[in-house]
């Protein structure tokens, strides 16, 4: 006998969440996921759901003299910005790095985290997405911005809006005492660059330990 999505409790999962808990969570607002695509549920693999390119891409200029000190990080200004709209390619030049979110937002309750990972049939073009920190920790509310990396020989083109990663989800058997909300140095944070500087090593002065 078929069971329905809808029959079934996601409550009673713990570790990896499978598409039809997925499914339920965000339907429920558990998982917060906004917008959603028209067929968002038929695009889902079995563990996992597609997130899009967004609009803000940010280039760093490339300077040969500068050493970027994590100590005091980076500015807005060392990067060129660009907003993408809907119909336009964010291009990417050979061996290039650049940062740029995701369209939709995200939010996490405090029992789950979040993994992003990068679509194989981009990664096969040398497109490389997200090359570290791929944890969304529980309590995570913002808008995933992600890195890339062009390790191919040729310029690549992605339009608006073309699925860019998949998050995964994993549930946890107890809350977190702090949620990302609560600590995390990105929450609340408007920009998109690298706020690398604001480590609590840093702050308590042992950057150098």
């Amino acid at each position: 006998m078929n069971i329905s999505i809808e029959s079934r409790d996601w409550r009673q999962v713990y570790g990896f969440l499978p598409d039809w808990a997925i499914v339920n969570m965000i339907k429920e607002r558990v998982i917060g996921l906004n917008p959603l695509g028209k067929n968002w549920e038929e695009n889902m693999g079995p563990v996992s759901v597609d997130f899009h390119l967004g609009e803000r891409i940010l280039i760093p200029k490339h300077q040969d003299w500068k050493v970027i000190n994590v100590r005091y990080g980076v500015k807005l200004e060392d990067h060129d910005e660009i907003k993408l709209q809907p119909g336009q390619d964010m291009y990417m030049k050979a061996e290039h790095f650049i940062i740029a979110e995701v369209r939709e937002k995200l939010s996490l309750p405090t029992d789950v985290i979040g993994f992003v990972e990068g679509k194989s049939s981009l990664a096969r073009l040398g497109l490389v997405v997200h090359l570290t920190a791929g944890r969304f920790d529980p309590g995570w509310d913002g808008t995933p911005v992600l890195e890339f990396k062009n390790n191919s020989k040729s310029d690549l083109a992605v339009p608006y809006g073309w699925p860019i990663c998949a998050f995964t989800f994993y549930r946890m058997m107890a809350r977190v005492d702090y949620p990302y909300s609560t600590r995390g140095k990105y929450t609340g944070f408007e920009g998109i660059h690298s706020l690398v500087h604001r480590e609590p090593e840093n702050k308590e002065g042992h950057a150098n330990s």
